[in-house]
């Protein structure tokens, strides 16, 4: 009875340690942030999940990758080999697995050696190779990334993509000449979501990218290292920053890839607010209500200053629209002219006077810029539920609709308009005492005509940006009534 308790704690024990597990066929590599599946003499991945935030979490979003016949993921000078050629060995280390697949004793190979060693607190894998020939690895990433398919204006998230990229900056990967110094480069495929990259160290003296693919997002790379040595970096999973620059403080250049350096820090600063917010309310769409507000107090210095500059702007309209009105009537040609160079003589007017009021809102731009593109390609976003909205990072689909809309899709999406009705109720109670009631009228027209090309742009837009916009026009128009009923 105790040998069988000892045996059993035995087990239990050496369970928690090893995570791994599998049949005869099948090994498992189990580690919080992924799990890969090796057939036993099978030197290539089975199949391959990566999570996010971890493999643990009941929140977890993840994306599962079978292999078969290396659809993803094969290397080419495997493609005819028995299964039966290697043998694995299991190693063991506190930071990370390793499976070493040998080329069994007598048989002949070029490849003699394989090494996966797969970190236990990152996303990253080291591939090392020992082989007589030039390696070539083949990569077919098509729809492997979970791509988003979204319509309309949002579809700008649909797709995954092949890149390229170094410490100069990221493009589109397109045919490369032979690389010398490959070990600053990386090569992939990426979704608005996640991304599956390869870099090389410094083993491999020269590599090109061939055979690429855009439409079924596959290349091949292929490597040729005079020692016979090759080791390989991959990084497979969430483009969130801190997993990211777990393996490389390169790979965060893959956040936010559209933007001036200086916005892309502003972006940083706004997902470490909305992190932060969240780690206290525990709720996402909350967190995007309170960092709107958090902003709106932020810029509360700048929008008085151009707010006091749209009033001065709209002083010198008010009076200056009925006199160029009648200067119009009763001149015209060069005394036309010169009436209305006096009258902005008079008055100390420049001709620019209106860019004054453009000012203060360019002001606010970036920072618009910056707050919409970090919830748009935060992956936080990702499957968080908010009263009716069951995914952040997608439109609300609030009513699915029995017919489609060419642009629209075929649901309807109540957040967008909600937040037109704020904003048309904006512009309804819009009150400045420093305009006329003409050019008040028109200052409502455009403000209405705004929210109509917002509700456009915005309506098939990821929930989660178009909520920040609802709230943020949500507290101006509470600070418009307040001012109305005040006065």
């Amino acid at each position: 009875m105790k040998t069988s308790k000892l045996i059993a704690i035995i087990f239990l024990f050496s369970g928690s340690i090893f995570p791994m597990f599998g049949s005869a066929e099948n090994l498992f590599i189990d580690t919080p942030l992924q799990e890969i599946e090796f057939h036993k003499n099978l030197p290539l991945p089975k199949t391959w999940r990566v999570c996010y935030p971890n493999c643990n979490d009941e929140n977890k979003i993840q994306v599962n990758i079978v292999n078969k016949e290396g659809s993803f993921f094969a290397i080419e000078q495997l493609h005819f080999f028995e299964k039966d050629f290697f043998e694995l060995k299991t190693i063991e280390n506190p930071e990370n697995i390793e499976f070493l697949f040998q080329l069994k004793n007598g048989l002949a190979h070029p490849i003699s050696k394989l090494s996966y060693n797969i970190s236990r607190s990152t996303h990253k894998l080291d591939l090392k190779i020992s082989s007589s020939e030039p390696i070539s690895i083949k990569i077919r990433a098509n729809q492997t990334l979970h791509p988003e398919n979204i319509v309309g204006l949002g579809g700008l998230y649909n797709g995954t993509s092949l890149i390229s990229f170094s410490t100069e900056g990221i493009e589109k990967m397109k045919q490369a000449s032979i690389l010398n110094d490959p070990e600053k480069f990386w090569h992939g495929a990426r979704s608005r979501f996640w991304s599956f990259l390869i870099s090389s160290s410094e083993t491999v003296q020269s590599y090109s990218i061939n055979d690429i693919d855009t439409e079924s997002n596959s290349f091949t790379l292929n490597s040729n290292s005079e020692s016979g040595e090759y080791h390989f970096i991959f990084y497979f999973g969430p483009i969130e920053r801190s997993a990211l620059i777990s393996v490389s403080s390169q790979l965060k250049d893959l956040l936010y890839t559209v933007l001036w350096d200086w916005l892309r820090w502003i972006c940083f600063g706004f997902q470490m607010i909305l992190s932060w917010v969240f780690s206290w309310v525990g709720n996402l769409g909350v967190s995007i209500i309170l960092l709107a507000l958090i902003i709106k107090i932020f810029l509360y210095p700048l929008s008085t200053i151009a707010e006091k500059w749209q009033q001065e702007v709209n002083e010198i309209q008010s009076w200056l629209q009925p006199r160029l009105k009648n200067i119009k009537t009763n001149y015209t040609g060069e005394e036309a002219h010169q009436k209305t160079l006096a009258l902005y003589q008079e008055k100390d007017i420049s001709p620019m006077y209106t860019v004054k009021s453009l000012a203060g809102l360019l002001i606010q731009i970036p920072i618009f810029i910056a707050v919409f593109d970090m919830l748009g390609e935060s992956i936080m976003l990702k499957g968080q539920s908010f009263l009716w909205i069951s995914d952040l990072s997608r439109p609300d689909y609030w009513i699915s609709l029995p017919f489609i809309i060419p642009y629209f899709g075929g649901t309807l999406n109540l957040l967008p308009l909600l937040m037109t009705v704020i904003t048309v109720l904006s512009a309804y109670n819009f009150q400045d005492k420093h305009l006329l009631g003409e050019l008040r009228k028109q200052q409502q027209v455009k403000l209405y005509i705004m929210a109509l090309a917002f509700f456009v742009l915005f309506y098939t837009f990821p929930a989660g940006m178009v909520l920040y916009w609802t709230a943020s026009n949500g507290m101006q128009l509470i600070k418009t009534l307040v001012v109305k009923y005040k006065t």
